[in-house]
C-alpha cells in the first residue's frame, strides 16, 4: 500500500484523493483482509504470502495546564478527543465549560479530516477556528459519510472560569480527528443483515470504536441497516430487541451475547432464531475484544433462553478457475489449459459473440451486435432474448453494456445509458431508478448476493459519479434500486469498469500518470464502500480488470490481450487467447 498524497492546492473541481490506510489497522471482524490478498509493493513477475496483524492503540492525553493559552485549550482538547474512547472523554471535557459539558455529545457526528495536513488554528478575540481538509462523518451508528470539503472552519468560542482559565463555552456537535486518529480509535468492521429472501448475508460496512468492539458490533446490528441499504435487505433482529443485563462478554474467543425484548416476538420461531445466530456470528467473527483476543465463537441467548446454532446460510466465495469468456468463437469457463467450453462456436454461429456471462442454472448469455443471446445447458441453439437495434446488422444500432446474470435469473445490462434487466425470456423489469434520470450508465457491476449494485454514469459527458446503491425486488424480480452511496474516491479511473473487489470493497483502475499512455498504466486501487480506505495494488499494466467479488481475486487483460491473474505475491500470464472475461456470480 502507498499513501497518496492530497493537499490544498487542487485544480477547481477537483476532488482531493484520500490517502491509503492500512488494512492491518482494522482490527475489527477482518472483513477488509481481502485487500492484502494481492501484492501492494515491488515487482511484477510472471509467476509469497501476505498476511497482517491486529493492533490495538490506547491513547491518553493530558488536561488543560494551568495559564493554557486560547490556542492551547483547543490543542489540548483535540487530543483529548482522540483518546477519549479510553476515558470515557473525561479529559476532553476538562477543557470545556460546565454548562458545554453537559450538553456535548462527542459522538454524535465524527468529522474526520485528511491528517496530512496540520489544522490551522487561529485566534480572534475569544474565538478560535480550526481550518481542515474534510474527508467525511462517521455518525452515532458508525456508518460513514464522504463530506469532501477543502478548508473546512470550526468554530470554537472560549470563556474564562471563576480561576480565570479559558475554557471551551460554545464548540460544534460531535468531534473532530483525523484520518490516522480514525483508524487508531475506531475499527472498520462489517455489519450482517440478510437478503429479502432470507438466504445469503449482506455485509455493511461500519466504524465503531475499538473500545469495547464486541458489544458496540451488535449494538449497531440491532439498530438495522443504514437507510441507502435498508430498501434492498431484512434482518432477523426483531424491533424492540435489546442488549440484555450480561452485555456481550468475550472469555478466551468465545463471545456470550444476552439480548432482551424477544419474548414476545416471532425468535421463538427456530428458523428466526438461527437466522438471527447467524446475523449476530458473522457480525462478531473476527472481532477483537480488549485485551481477550479475536471471537472464534458465539452463544446467544435472549430473555434466559439459548438460542441454539446458527442457520446454515451458503457463504459467498467463487473458485479462481470459475471465469468464463470467449476462445475461437465459444464460451469457454477458465483460463488455462483445463478450461471447459460452455457454448461451442457452432451454437453461437458464425457472427461475432463477446461478453458471455453465466447464469445461476447454467444458461449462458452473451451480446452478439445489438442483440442479447441465450443459451440453455446442452441447447443446440441461442434464442435472441432482448434486441435494441432495427436489425442485427445495423451498424447504428445501439450497443449492450456486458451482461451480468443475477442469482434470481434476472440478466442486467445497459443501452443507451439506461440500467435494464430481463428474465430468460426478455421481459423487462421496470425498474425505478430516479437519481439515474437523465444520467448515462456506462459502467456496473452486481456484488456476490445480487443485492447491491455499483454504477459509474455521468449527465451530458461532464459530472461523472460512482454510486452503489440496494437493489430493490418484488419476489426475485427487480424493482428498482435504492438510494445512492456516493463514491468520490472512484470518480475519475483510466476506464469505465468498476467491479466488485470483496463482499465490502470496489475495484478500479487508477488514472494513468500525467503523460503516461493508459494501456501502459499499472496498478489497482481497491476502495471501501463505506469508509476513507483506498488501497494501491501493484499489478501489470492493464486495460480492463474483473474481480470474483467474494475473495479479492482480480485477473487483468492488457493491451495485447493476455489475461493476467495473482499467485501468491506475484502475477502470472494464464491466457493469450481468452477475451471478455467475467465472473459469474458466486
Amino acid at each position: 500500500m502507498k499513501e497518496t498524497d492530497r493537499g490544498r492546492n487542487l485544480r477547481a473541481g477537483e476532488l482531493p484523493r484520500r490517502r491509503a490506510l492500512t488494512a492491518l489497522m482494522l482490527g475489527g471482524a477482518g472483513a477488509l483482509a481481502a485487500c492484502t490478498a494481492l501484492p501492494t509493493s515491488g515487482e511484477v513477475s510472471e509467476s509469497g504470502a501476505v498476511g497482517g496483524s491486529d493492533l490495538q492503540l490506547v491513547q491518553t492525553a493530558a488536561g488543560p495546564a494551568d495559564g493554557a493559552a486560547p490556542e492551547e485549550i483547543i490543542t489540548g482538547f483535540l487530543r483529548a478527543c482522540a483518546a477519549g474512547f479510553f476515558d470515557d472523554f473525561s479529559t476532553a471535557r476538562a477543557f470545556l465549560t460546565d454548562t458545554a459539558s453537559a450538553s456535548w455529545q462527542p459522538t454524535a457526528t465524527v468529522k474526520v479530516y485528511d491528517g496530512t495536513t496540520a489544522p490551522v488554528i487561529a485566534l480572534m478575540d475569544n474565538q478560535v477556528s480550526v481550518t481542515v481538509d474534510l474527508i467525511g462523518a462517521v455518525g452515532p451508528a458508525g456508518a460513514f459519510t464522504d463530506e469532501v470539503e477543502v478548508d473546512h472552519v470550526c468554530q470554537y468560542v472560549l470563556a474564562t472560569d471563576d480561576a480565570g482559565q479559558w475554557r471551551i463555552a460554545e464548540l460544534p456537535g460531535g468531534m473532530l480527528l483525523s484520518d490516522g486518529d480514525l483508524t487508531a480509535d475506531f475499527a472498520a468492521a462489517p455489519l450482517y443483515f440478510l437478503t429479502p429472501d432470507r438466504s445469503r448475508l449482506v455485509p455493511e460496512l461500519r466504524w465503531l470504536p475499538r473500545h469495547e468492539l464486541p458489544r458496540r458490533l451488535i449494538e449497531a446490528l440491532l439498530g438495522g441497516p443504514s437507510t441507502w441499504l435498508a430498501a434492498g435487505v431484512t434482518t432477523a433482529v426483531p424491533q424492540g430487541a435489546g442488549i440484555g443485563d450480561d452485555g456481550v462478554v468475550v472469555e478466551d474467543g468465545a463471545a456470550s451475547v444476552d439480548l432482551t425484548g424477544l419474548a414476545d416476538t416471532g425468535s421463538s420461531d427456530p428458523e428466526q432464531a438461527g437466522l438471527l445466530v447467524a446475523q449476530i456470528r458473522a457480525t462478531l467473527a473476527g472481532a477483537v475484544d480488549d485485551g481477550a483476543g479475536q471471537v472464534q465463537g458465539v452463544t446467544v441467548r435472549a430473555d434466559g433462553r439459548d438460542l441454539g446454532a446458527a442457520a446454515a446460510l451458503p457463504a459467498v466465495a467463487a473458485e479462481p478457475g470459475a471465469v468464463v469468456g470467449m476462445c475461437a468463437g465459444a464460451v469457454v469457463q477458465g483460463t488455462t489449459s483445463t478450461r471447459t467450453t460452455l457454448v461451442t462456436a457452432q451454437t453461437l454461429g458464425v457472427d461475432p459473440v463477446s461478453h458471455p456471462a453465466l447464469g445461476s442454472d447454467g444458461a449462458v448469455y452473451a451480446l452478439k451486435r445489438s442483440s442479447l443471446l441465450r443459451v440453455l445447458p446442452g441447447a443446440g441453439v441461442a434464442d435472441v432474448i432482448l434486441s435494441v437495434g432495427e436489425a442485427d446488422d445495423d451498424e447504428d444500432a445501439q450497443s449492450l453494456l456486458p451482461p451480468i446474470a443475477d442469482r434470481h435469473g434476472w440478466v442486467w445490462t445497459a443501452t443507451g445509458g439506461a440500467l435494464l434487466a430481463v428474465d430468460g425470456r426478455g421481459r423487462r423489469a421496470a425498474l425505478n431508478a430516479p437519481w439515474l434520470n437523465g444520467r448515462e450508465v456506462l459502467a456496473f457491476d452486481l456484488s456476490a448476493e445480487s443485492a447491491r449494485i455499483v454504477v459509474r454514469h455521468r449527465s451530458g459527458g461532464a459530472g461523472e459519479r460512482v454510486s452503489v446503491a440496494a437493489v430493490i425486488r418484488d419476489g426475485n424480480a427487480p424493482t428498482g434500486l435504492g438510494d445512492p452511496l456516493e463514491l468520490p474516491a472512484a470518480v475519475g479511473a483510466r476506464t469505465d469498469a468498476v467491479v466488485w473487489y470483496d463482499p465490502v470493497s470496489i475495484a478500479v483502475l487508477p488514472p494513468a500518470a500525467a503523460g503516461q499512455d493508459k494501456a501502459a498504466a499499472s496498478g489497482v486501487e481497491c476502495l471501501a464502500v463505506g469508509g476513507p480506505l483506498a488501497t494501491d495494488i501493484t499489478s501489470p499494466a492493464a486495460v480492463a480488470l474483473t474481480a470474483d467479488r467474494a475473495t479479492g481475486t482480480v485477473q487483468l487483460t492488457d493491451s495485447a490481450g493476455r489475461i493476467w491473474q495473482h499467485s501468491g505475491a506475484a502475477w502470472r500470464v494464464s491466457a493469450t487467447d481468452v477475451t471478455d472475461i467475467a465472473y459469474p456470480l458466486a
